[in-house]
Parts: structure tokens; C-alpha cells; sequence
């Protein structure tokens, strides 16, 4: 019993004010579970292009792209290299599912995070609290999560440095942890030299001191190792792709050109859509009341936000692009409304009954906007259709993989506009069309026929990529039955592949391709596509080990096997 007293004193120590905290800890949790819950299975197909990498690595084949290309089509090293370690121990299988549980620690730091950069704004346990509370409303953060992809782990690890940033102007022992959270930053997204700079430079700042003479060598003692590290890494990442800047970048650099606004109206939506403006109307508050911590996450937000609208944003609907600034802004309105609070409760006049309301107001306002299931305007409304559409999208790419896996052969240059799950669910080596994950057509391409907020296109490049197959657009499998096709010629299926009409300058489909069907008689499902006449190609009839049928309708061989007995591959 001595062992289990000591065990719970600290508890029975407890003030009403801390216990109160530990419920809002708790309440948090439960938020974001809950928030989970309700959004459901999320997925987005651009997440499984950071999984085929992962996949690829945990397998030994190195950090590449599909069957052995090599491009960096993610953003996301060290992302990436941590979705590989689950995928160790399951062989490459339930890359999500890994991503997941990876992601699980990160929300624990996020809202451990959040609870210090309270406190190192001179927030009381409760007020810091609150905090974490508040953020838990965030229903994109939890779509973030769910997809699998880096957001949330680089929401955390933003976080993260801030509050080690924070507290190394206090506590010396933070300062190593605090320039290595700079380096987790660096590494989480490409872009993450922008906060890790903002950071170093606080660091550097911090030892450059007329008092301190040596403080040049101190902060070179201090940062100079992981600067090291990321310099490493960039010139390693450099020479092994052979780019400057991830594919990704390329892809996108024309949103600002040919979309001058986007990204200013990105920025206010995000704003305005989750009442994110309050932290921005309290920043001045902490300023006046000398908050250094403040002064810093303040300075950082406008700073991010001048590059949302440089970059033009994101075309995803969980604002990822704000995300990473949206705990900084939580905590700038709660700690600057409580010690608005605090300070109106010091006064004898009636300001102390009428302050404390606009802090309230503003509390449950931003906790009811950034909440998707309750109180939305039309771009929340927007969001949540966008996830659901996004869901059902990859859900049917999944399925479109089981036929598509069963035609490609390993390493054949499949083209696709859906890179990410069929990356990782077939064996082809992907010509990925947005340019996403294909330095030609990042690097040499255009935006005919396309938004460039999605990437661009090159119809002239195709001749050099040498495609071997495509696959129809959506809906790509269609139920019809052996005497009634979704298609009726072979015309037919080239206008139902994207780009065909823009590449068809260049490459004469109807001569070099034949128009095929991965046919499931089980379920009476099939999905066409086009494939080379190469030296290897047959028009017979053929049926798999698990039961498809894969034959060549409207070519001259073709017809006679459509009633005939398949022969076994």
C-alpha cells in the first residue's frame, strides 16, 4: 500500500485549478478521437505516392517510385522513412494502416507542444490547457491524420520547436533539443527550411549578445551539427535524383504565375472559414504584455502566411498549407483572452463583467468553425464534400488495381493520372501525368487542359516516355456482361483515356495500341485499357490464376475468342 501511496501522491497534491487542466487534457482526447470517428476512413491517393517509396525502401529497393523509377516524387523524407519502418515487419502491406500508427505519437506531441508554448507564454496550467482543448476542434487536423500523410506529424514537430525554442531562452538544456526539433522540421517537408530558419536565426540570435563574446562559436557548437546533417541530406537527396527540388516543386511552380490570387484567397478562406483571425486580433495583446514566446510565433504566422500566398496554396480539403500555423494562432487567442480575463478581474470597475465576454465569444466561436460536424459556411460545407469525394475516389482506384495488377507486367510503364495507389498496388513502372512523380514532365511541361494547382501535363513528351499501357478514366470499372460492353469500338476507349486528345498529336493510338478488357465474370466487372502492339503482344483470350479474362474485343484475332473457350495463363 506504501508503494501505491507513493505512486498517487502527486495527484492527491492536485489543486481544484490543476485537476480542472487534467480534464481539459482528457476532454481533448476524447475531441479528437471523436473527430476521427466522425470523418471515418479518409484516404487520398497522393498520400500513397509517399507510400510507394516507403514501400519501396522497407523492401530494400531504396527510396524510389513504383517498379524502380527513380524521381522524388514526395515532399516528405523523413515522413517517408518512418511509414517504412511498419512496413518492415508486414512486407510493404497496409501502408495507411502503418502510416497511422505513426501518426499516433505525433498527436501526443502536438498537444504536448501546444501545453508548452502556453506556459512559455506565462499561461497558467489551465489556461495552457484550454489550449490543447480548443485545438482539439480542429477537424482538419484530424483529416490530416487519417490520410496517412505528414501534416500532422509536421503540425507536431512545428510545435514542437517553437515550444523548445521557447524555453531555451529559459532553460540552457533546451537549446540542443530545440535546434534538433529545427532539423526534424528541415527534414518533415521540403519546405520546412522556412520555420527551421525562423528558428535557427532565434537561436543565433539568442548567443549573438554584446555580453557574450564567444556566443558565434556557442551557437556554431549548438546548431552547427544539425545544419550539418541537413546539408548532408540535401546534397545526398541532390546527387541520388538528380534534381535541386522534389518534382513536386516543379509540377506546381506555375499556381502562382498562372493564379495570381489563389493564394491570397487561400489564406482568407482558411482564416475566415475556422476564425483563425482572432489569433492574429490578440498577438498585439501579448506584444504590449512583452510575451517573447508570442512575439516569436506572431512573427512567424505573418511570415508563413506571405509564403501560403506566394506558393498559392494547396488544392486539398483539409487546409494543409495553414495547418502548421493553426496551433500558434489557437494559443496566441486563448492565453492573450485569458490574461485579458485575468487583467479585467484586477480592476474594480465594471470591466471586469464585461471583458471576460469577448475572449468567451471568441473561444467558442473558433471552437464551433474549426469543428466541420456542426456550424459550417460554405467552404466548410465545401471541405467535408471534398473529403467524402477524395474517400470514394481512392476507394475505387483500390478496386480498379485488382484488375489492372492482373494485364501489367513487373516494370511495364503503365500511364496514370492516379499515381499513388497504383504505385503501390500494381508492379508497373508509373508515367504519373501530373508531373507529381515524373521529372519530364515536371521539369518540360505545360498546363494545357489542366489546373496547375493539380501539376501539368506534356503531351509532346510521351513519344521519349515510351508508354505500354493506359487505363480509362472514371468510372474505370463498369459492370456489363459478355454480349454487352461498356465500349463498342476501339475509337471508343481512346476518347475515355485522359489525354488522349492532346497526346494523340504526337503518338498515333489507333495504329500502335489495341484497345483491351480485364474481364471478372464472378462479378460481371471490367476495365479497359489500351496496350502497345509490341513483339510480345497476342489478341487471344486469356484467363488468370483468380479468375479474370483478359482479351482484346475489337481486334481482327480478337472477335474470334470472345465466345471461345479461354485458354489458361
Amino acid at each position: 500500500m506504501s508503494r501505491l501511496g507513493a505512486l498517487f501522491a502527486p495527484l492527491m497534491r492536485l489543486r481544484a485549478r490543476d485537476w480542472l487542466a487534467l480534464l481539459f487534457i482528457v476532454a481533448a482526447v476524447a475531441m479528437f478521437v471523436t473527430q476521427c470517428l466522425w470523418v471515418g476512413d479518409v484516404r487520398i491517393d497522393d498520400a500513397y505516392i509517399t507510400f510507394s517509396y516507403a514501400k519501396n525502401l522497407a523492401l530494400g529497393n531504396g527510396p524510389v517510385y513504383s517498379h524502380g523509377v527513380r524521381v522524388e516524387g514526395y515532399s516528405t523524407f523523413l515522413w517517408m522513412v518512418l511509414v517504412a519502418l511498419p512496413l518492415l515487419v508486414t512486407r510493404g502491406a497496409a501502408p495507411l494502416a502503418g502510416a497511422r500508427v505513426m501518426g499516433a505519437p505525433f498527436a501526443a506531441l502536438l498537444g504536448w507542444s501546444v501545453y508548452r508554448l502556453a506556459r512559455a507564454c506565462g499561461a497558467s496550467r489551465l489556461t495552457a490547457a484550454l489550449c490543447v482543448f480548443l485545438l482539439s476542434f480542429n477537424t482538419d487536423l484530424a483529416v490530416g491524420y487519417l490520410t496517412g500523410m505528414e501534416t500532422l506529424a509536421y503540425v507536431a514537430v512545428v510545435a514542437f520547436a517553437f515550444a523548445a525554442t521557447a524555453r531555451s531562452f529559459e532553460e540552457m538544456r533546451w537549446r540542443k533539443w530545440a535546434a534538433w526539433a529545427c532539423l526534424a522540421v528541415a527534414l518533415m517537408r521540403i519546405d520546412g527550411f522556412i520555420p527551421a530558419g525562423f528558428l535557427f536565426g532565434c537561436l543565433f540570435l539568442r548567443e549573438i549578445r554584446p555580453s557574450n563574446p564567444r556566443g558565434f562559436l556557442k551557437f556554431l557548437r549548438l546548431c552547427g551539427p544539425p545544419m550539418a546533417v541537413y546539408g548532408f541530406w540535401f546534397l545526398w537527396r541532390w546527387h541520388y535524383y538528380g534534381m535541386f527540388l522534389p518534382s513536386t516543386y516543379y509540377a506546381k511552380e506555375l499556381i502562382p504565375k498562372l493564379m495570381p490570387a489563389r493564394g491570397l484567397d487561400y489564406v482568407i478562406d482558411e482564416l475566415s472559414g475556422g476564425w483563425l483571425w482572432f489569433g492574429l486580433v490578440a498577438w498585439p495583446w501579448l506584444l504590449w504584455r512583452r510575451r517573447l514566446a508570442a512575439a516569436l510565433m506572431g512573427c512567424f504566422v505573418v511570415g508563413h502566411f506571405l509564403y501560403v500566398v506566394k506558393v498559392g496554396g494547396d488544392w486539398m480539403s483539409f487546409g494543409r498549407f495553414v495547418l502548421p500555423v493553426v496551433p500558434l494562432l489557437v494559443v496566441l487567442t486563448v492565453v492573450a483572452g485569458m490574461d485579458m480575463v485575468a487583467a479585467a478581474f484586477r480592476s474594480r470597475t465594471i470591466l471586469r463583467w464585461l471583458v471576460p465576454i469577448a475572449p468567451l465569444a471568441a473561444g467558442c466561436l473558433m471552437a464551433a468553425h474549426m469543428d466541420h460536424r456542426y456550424v459550417n459556411n460554405g467552404m466548410e460545407n465545401g471541405k467535408v464534400a471534398g473529403v467524402a469525394d477524395q474517400t470514394n475516389n481512392v476507394q475505387s482506384y483500390l478496386r480498379a488495381a485488382d484488375f489492372l495488377g492482373q494485364v501489367v507486367p513487373t516494370g511495364a510503364r503503365l500511364v496514370t493520372d492516379y499515381g499513388g495507389v497504383f504505385a503501390c498496388y500494381t508492379d508497373g513502372a508509373l508515367i504519373e501525368m501530373w508531373g507529381l512523380a515524373n521529372a519530364t514532365i515536371a521539369t518540360r511541361g505545360d498546363t494545357e487542359g489542366v489546373l496547375p494547382i493539380y501539376g501539368k501535363t506534356c503531351a509532346a513528351c510521351y513519344p521519349e516516355l515510351q508508354p505500354e499501357y493506359f487505363h480509362v478514366m472514371q468510372p474505370m470499372v463498369r459492370k456489363e456482361s459478355p454480349t454487352e460492353r461498356a465500349f463498342k469500338s476501339t475509337d471508343d476507349v481512346i476518347a475515355n483515356v485522359w489525354q488522349t486528345n492532346t497526346i494523340g498529336r504526337y503518338i498515333d493510338f489507333k495504329a500502335t495500341f489495341a484497345a483491351g478488357r480485364i474481364y471478372r465474370p464472378a462479378t460481371s466487372e471490367a476495365l479497359y485499357f489500351l496496350r502497345k502492339r509490341d513483339a510480345s503482344f497476342s489478341p487471344a483470350s486469356k484467363t488468370t490464376a483468380t479468375g479474370f479474362v483478359i482479351d482484346y474485343p475489337f481486334e481482327p484475332a480478337g472477335d474470334a475468342h470472345v465466345l471461345a473457350q479461354p485458354t489458361a495463363l
